[in-house]
């Protein structure tokens, strides 16, 4: 099955030859509509459900947060900028969490157990989330393929990927990438959304 992603490349790729071709576009109003309707849902966030390490019996299902900003953030234990981060979210998440914003701390290959010995060493407030190799594979396959760590991806209130950063958000070591995040983070909060 081809992933969201690949098939926005296509059509990008496709446009872009059409126009720098110059050929003439006899593409009808009812073809225009019908390529709206298959690609108006391309960015929308793709649906999951994972376990939390809050409590054994607690899933996040992505589509229960919708009217939330939701901040996905792929990482791992062995991961050293992805720890890195966690003072950062942490300030983040307490600051913008009753606006509205949650953080969910994905891991990417880290057992339950192992999650539960690193959270004794680190404190994280926001929800940390666990599942098997193949759900993960699938989510981080669904959202392009996670080809980094840390990978953050910004989702809007009405579940529209706003912006992704495959790399680590850092406040004194990346400054201006914090910046730009920040800038993502608060104009989603402030943002309604509204699905056109």
């Amino acid at each position: 099955m081809l992933n969201k992603f690949i098939i926005i490349k296509s059509m990008i790729l496709a446009f872009s030859f059409l126009n720098a071709s110059e050929v003439k576009s006899d593409i009808t109003e009812e073809q225009k509509k019908q390529i709206e309707a298959l690609t108006n849902d391309l960015l929308m966030a793709s649906e999951f459900e994972l376990n939390s390490m809050d409590d054994d019996q607690k899933k996040y299902k992505l589509s229960d947060l919708k009217g939330s900003v939701v901040i996905l953030n792929f990482w791992a234990t062995w991961c050293g900028p992805c720890r890195m981060e966690i003072p950062d979210f942490n300030e983040l998440y307490l600051e913008n969490k009753d606006k509205g914003l949650i953080i969910l701390g994905i891991s990417t290959d880290d057992t339950k157990r192992g999650l539960a010995n690193f959270l004794k060493s680190y404190k994280v407030e926001y929800p940390i989330l666990y599942g098997s190799n193949k759900q993960i594979s699938k989510i981080s396959n669904d959202y392009g393929g996670i080809r980094a760590l840390p990978t953050s991806i910004i989702i809007g209130r009405n579940g529209e990927i706003k912006r992704i950063y495959p790399s680590a958000i850092l406040k004194n070591y990346t400054p201006e990438i914090y910046a730009s995040f920040l800038y993502d983070v608060q104009t989603a909060l402030k943002n309604g959304d509204e699905k056109k």
